[in-house]
């Protein structure tokens, strides 16, 4: 798909597509408040930890008994975990009665039959947490699913909300959506911080706040991947990788600090509404103005990015950019249908839809597991936030270098084989060391495969569907990702294997569809659902993506660089305002 000189990209880059501008844009926004964002979504996964637990028998104090597990032994029962390991039981406690506390203790004798569910209440673990909402209100044993069904309900908090704010992303704009996310998510926090007593109203808090969770993220990515140039995509959705990790790492440490859920969600979900005072940055994207017809914003926007990128004058106006432009105008769209609008368009469709299903899958559940397995909740969450910094920086170099589709579909072999030694060792308590090791290579993994199908997911959609391509990806993934937590109980409360076995075979699925995924490397974002219609129709299956000619407007920049005059036709009218210093060269701007 060849960039003609009336396209979108060539006036971009008359502007700047990879200036100050950009690069602000990206701290600020793509790093700054996805870090918060990432702390303030995946909060609601730290505050429902469900710490160790067994009932609560009262005694311990009238024998003087100080040694808790000569205690436990006296009046629970054993049970086999999720390991096979034979331990005392979390739900269940003998009859001790008054009478049986008239007696010493070593005249006690229990049978099967004097086995009762918890009537004291519980007594809980407070090594990592004095209070959650599951050791205030125990939500625990029959109260077990209420964890549970929260993560459920946020799933399908997500699964509404992007659906809804997918759309509006292609209608009503990034920036609004943008500015929407933010004040929905943050709503929805403070209100389950002071409702935990009344669970519906927790339940109907948490689900509000997971509404935008997708679109908090999407909308500064792709307006970041609109005003830049197309080899500046990889660094992008790395940047805002590298800002979703820190967050997950800042997460935990702020628990682990607070041990009180109330004050640690307080503290990571205040900070994102800063990021709606920033106007000067905060813009709305150029293309998408510019397919809508909108022309006289679009050129205020750009004259914003030019200013700032150091550019006095644009060579164009409102009415040469909407005679460029006018065989950009959008086509008439009808949602979600629209994306399978012909055969090769359909087809991309559902393998994005299966990658994003087998990523997401994955990624959760490694995400719950890792602050339910055994040692530190929280280094243990943090270990699994620092790999993605490797996998980003993996992800972006082999995306970039041997293409988004070659580097997906290894990274998912990878998980998949892993997962394969991980069914056959977890259950051992002697190698529990490698099989945490092993689980944080599965995250890396699909780490990797999410940066790939992310930048696929933007990249092969026009520009008047592409917030409605990303969405409808994780509109499936967080229908099949509702599964998730419960593969998680499963494997906590059964058997420790069941989410290692699921993840296993969702990574060999997701193989086969990455493979088939055309290449979206090195070729220009498709403006028009005809152009999306045509993308990757002439693709090889074995084949390496190859660079493409530079354009006549990179051509004219590197003259200027080597002091070769440009046709006057040509030339872009840049200037340096007063009083700043001249770019440096990496700029691409002169």
């Amino acid at each position: 798909m060849d960039t003609t000189d009336d396209s979108y990209d060539e006036i971009m880059a008359q502007a700047g597509n990879d200036g100050k501008f950009q690069r602000r844009y990206n701290l600020l926004f793509n790093f700054g408040a996805i870090c918060f964002a990432s702390m303030s979504y995946m909060s609601i996964i730290l505050a429902l930890n469900k710490p160790p637990h067994n009932c609560h028998v009262p005694g311990m104090e009238l024998y003087n008994i100080t040694d808790a597990n000569h205690w436990k032994n006296l009046t629970l029962p054993r049970e086999m975990d999720n390991r096979g390991q034979l331990g005392y039981s979390k739900c269940q406690m003998y009859n001790v009665t008054e009478e049986h506390l008239k007696r010493h203790y070593t005249e006690w004798s229990f049978e099967s039959s004097d086995i009762i569910d918890c009537a004291y209440g519980y007594d809980y673990d407070r090594t990592y947490y004095d209070r959650t909402p599951i050791t205030e209100y125990d939500w625990i044993c029959d109260k077990g699913f209420r964890e549970t069904n929260i993560f459920i309900y946020n799933r399908l908090g997500e699964l509404v909300g992007t659906v809804i704010f997918g759309h509006l992303g292609d209608t009503l704009g990034r920036r609004p959506v943008f500015y929407l996310s933010i004040l929905i998510i943050t709503a929805g926090r403070l209100v389950s911080m002071f409702t935990a007593a009344y669970y519906v109203v927790f339940c109907i808090a948490a689900v509000v706040g997971s509404l935008t969770a997708h679109s908090i993220f999407q909308a500064p990515l792709i307006i970041a991947m609109e005003i830049s140039k197309s080899e500046r995509r990889g660094h992008i959705s790395m940047m805002q990788c590298i800002g979703w990790t820190t967050g997950l790492c800042i997460l935990p440490m702020v628990f682990w600090a607070t041990k009180d859920w109330f004050w640690a969600l307080l503290i990571v979900t205040m900070p994102i509404a800063v990021f709606v005072f920033i106007p000067k940055y905060t813009i709305e994207s150029p293309r998408w103005l510019a397919t809508r017809g909108n022309y006289r914003e679009a050129m205020v926007q750009l004259r914003k990015i030019a200013t700032i990128n150091g550019i006095r004058e644009l060579p164009f106006d409102e009415s040469v950019l909407e005679k460029r432009l006018a065989n950009h105008r959008t086509d008439t769209v009808y949602g979600l249908a629209s994306l399978f609008n012909g055969w090769r368009m359909a087809k991309n469709t559902m393998l994005v839809i299966l990658c994003w299903t087998v990523c997401s899958v994955t990624y959760f559940t490694l995400v719950l597991l890792s602050s339910r397995m055994d040692g530190n909740p929280f280094l243990n969450f943090m270990y699994q936030g620092l790999i993605e910094v490797p996998a980003a920086y993996m992800g972006q170099r082999a995306s970039d270098r041997y293409g988004r589709r070659a580097t997906n579909a290894l990274a998912l072999c990878c998980a998949t084989v892993v997962c394969i030694v991980l069914v056959m060792i977890v259950r051992d308590p002697a190698s529990e060391m490698a099989a945490t090791i092993l689980a944080t290579v599965v995250k890396f993994c699909i780490s990797i495969t999410f940066f790939a199908v992310n930048l696929q997911s933007i990249e092969i959609y026009p520009t008047c569907l592409r917030q409605t391509g990303m969405a409808v990806g994780t509109i499936a993934a967080t229908i099949f990702g509702i599964v998730g937590p419960y593969v998680v109980h499963l494997g906590t409360e059964y058997d420790v294997r069941y989410p290692f076995l699921v993840m296993g075979l969702s990574s060999a699925v997701g193989i086969f569809a990455a493979l088939f995924l055309p290449e979206t490397l090195h070729q220009s974002l498709p403006n028009t659902i005809e152009e999306a219609q045509k993308f990757g129709k002439n693709q090889r299956f074995w084949s390496l993506p190859k660079a493409p000619a530079k354009s006549r407007a990179e051509e004219t920049r590197t003259d200027k660089r080597h002091g070769v005059d440009a046709k006057p036709e040509e030339s872009i009218r840049l200037a340096v305002p007063e009083g700043e210093d001249e770019p440096a060269q990496d700029d691409g701007i002169k």
